[in-house]
């Protein structure tokens, strides 16, 4: 008994010695290296770049400052991420069929999720499913320049996709989503507005065969009420999309203070309002809308 409780002190010490030598020698410049290389041979358009990155014990990999550009346009930043850690679930690497867990910190907000993604290069199969907590969207600059207007507001929801990893938009997913405390720019002045506040924002939208069905956008704030639902039809230049939405629109009074209340704008809506509200139609394009009000 005593030579076994010798040899198990023997192995715990030489556990925890490899531990710390991993830990403190760990070859980091060498794999964020690897990793940059690898992401570029995976999607050759886009680059990779990590400042640093470290153990995360008891089995982790944390990536510093992470950023995902295109590679021509470096100055066009998709992802920044000022962290984001990832750890396997153990199970699922004895059943051949990793899953990762990850947090990401961006955005002054946390994105915590799974991934699986299939090892066969020639397929590209990807699971995943992602909670958004607290995200502020004005801090994301190319969301601003994929859908050509300036967005506010702080963004909560969950997001699940399964699918190729390329392209993306022939997979299937769905999104529920919530911004908060929130402003959209307008593309086209809505009567003498540039830009629309609100208090809530709920999107609940249904990916497949390259459609995005809008099943339901719910606008809350103090100047009006909205809703819109229908179909995007998604091109591989997504400002190039096709809308096809119908919804309402129930003004409040205080869309009438300041600028908006001019006898132009009540007279607009007393001739459109039925009901409390009136129909809207969008058409046309997400960079050049068609808006119809019947």
């Amino acid at each position: 008994m005593s030579n076994y409780k010798k040899w198990l002190g023997y192995l715990l010490f030489a556990l925890i010695l490899t531990v710390a030598l991993l830990y403190y020698r760990f070859p980091s410049d060498a794999l964020r290296d690897y990793l940059q290389s690898m992401a570029h041979r995976a999607n050759p358009p886009l680059a990779l770049s990590v400042d640093s990155l470290e153990l995360s014990l008891p089995i982790g990999l944390k990536l510093l400052e992470t950023q995902v550009a295109l590679k021509d346009m470096p100055d066009r930043v998709l992802v920044r991420a000022d962290s984001l850690l990832i750890r396997p679930q153990v199970w699922s690497l004895f059943r051949g069929k990793p899953v990762y867990r990850f947090h990401c910190v961006a955005y002054r907000g946390d994105l915590v999720g799974s991934v699986y993604v299939e090892k066969d290069d020639t397929r590209g199969f990807i699971d995943t499913k992602i909670d958004l907590r607290n995200i502020h969207v004005a801090d994301h600059a190319y969301l601003s320049q994929l859908v050509g207007r300036h967005v506010e507001g702080t963004l909560d929801g969950t997001v699940s996709y399964k699918g190729q990893r390329n392209p993306l938009v022939d997979g299937s997913g769905q999104a529920n989503l919530r911004v908060s405390q929130g402003r959209v720019e307008l593309l086209q002045p809505f009567i003498t507005l540039e830009s629309i506040d609100f208090n809530v924002m709920e999107i609940e939208v249904v990916l497949k065969k390259q459609n995005v069905n809008l099943n339901r956008l719910e606008l809350k704030g103090q100047q009006l009420h909205g809703t819109l639902s229908g179909t995007i039809t998604l091109k591989q230049e997504f400002a190039k999309s096709r809308l096809d939405l119908k919804g309402t629109v129930e003004p409040f009074a205080g869309l009438f203070k300041g600028p908006a209340g001019t006898g132009d704008t009540v007279q607009f809506f007393k001739q459109r309002l039925k009901g409390g509200a009136f129909p809207v139609v969008i058409q046309g394009t997400v960079e050049e809308p068609k808006i119809e009000f019947k």
